[in-house]
């Protein structure tokens, strides 16, 4: 009986412990870039997958990305001076 008591004050305490979320280990990073002269969105995605440390992005996934975040760009081409954003994550 006295097994019983014991367990049942165990479950009692975790059932009623104050739960947390998991923090996460990683973070949105939320970027702007100025095109220049001789960018074009590979070039632009090549430079900020190299900033993405929390997992491995493909080029093409990472350019979908960008025109996503930015209407303008629906037809793929981007004007010298023109401010795109872009995001990437990195690990904490």
């Amino acid at each position: 009986m006295k097994k019983v008591w014991i367990m049942t004050a165990m479950i009692l305490m975790l059932l009623t412990a104050p739960c947390q979320a998991a923090e996460p280990d990683y973070l949105l990073v939320e970027a702007s870039y100025t095109v220049q002269a001789a960018d074009t969105l590979q070039s632009i995605a090549a430079e900020y997958m190299q900033k993405n440390t929390y997992g491995k992005r493909e080029t093409r996934e990472f350019i979908e990305g960008i025109r996503q975040l930015n209407e303008q760009l629906v037809n793929g081409s981007i004007h010298t001076g023109e401010v795109i954003r872009i995001n990437y994550w990195i690990k904490k």
